[in-house]
């Protein structure tokens, strides 16, 4: 089976979406980064644990949507800078647990991703902008493949 290339209308529609996803990331992960000296990816990972502190490895893998080895290198490289520590608690079980100094430089990011959102999206769309992409956006999660 030949799959057909995506007409110019499609292709047109793949681009924004693409552009709007990666201009609006990259803009909130280099003010974060600017302000904290965290990546975008360490934001995400400590964002995640920051609830019970505590995470299965496995669990955040699935949250993030990331393969075992993507996280693994990331996992290490915030390991290295004291953000969080990995514990065993079986034969197969990695736990991640948020550090005090991973806490501390997320409670510094937290308030500069949140203007940053602000500041890069919300305040650039209408209400009826934001509904139509939260809905969008249901829509798509709902997507099997």
């Amino acid at each position: 089976m030949t799959a057909k290339q995506l007409s110019p209308q499609e292709f047109r529609i793949w681009h924004a979406f693409r552009l709007m996803h990666e201009d609006v990331l990259g803009r909130v992960g280099r003010d974060i980064t600017q302000a904290t000296g965290l990546s975008g990816p360490e934001f995400g990972v400590l964002f995640r644990l920051a609830g019970k502190g505590e995470m299965r490895q496995q669990a955040l893998a699935g949250m993030l949507n990331w393969d075992k080895s993507r996280l693994s290198h990331q996992l290490t490289r915030m390991q290295e800078r004291s953000l969080i520590e990995r514990r065993r608690i079986d034969g197969k079980t990695v736990l991640i647990v948020l550090t005090k100094v991973g806490r501390e430089k997320l409670d510094a990011a937290r308030p500069i991703h949140a203007d940053s959102v602000r500041r890069n999206l919300l305040s650039r769309l209408t209400q009826q902008q934001i509904d139509t992409i939260v809905r969008v956006s249901n829509l798509l999660g709902e997507v099997e493949e």
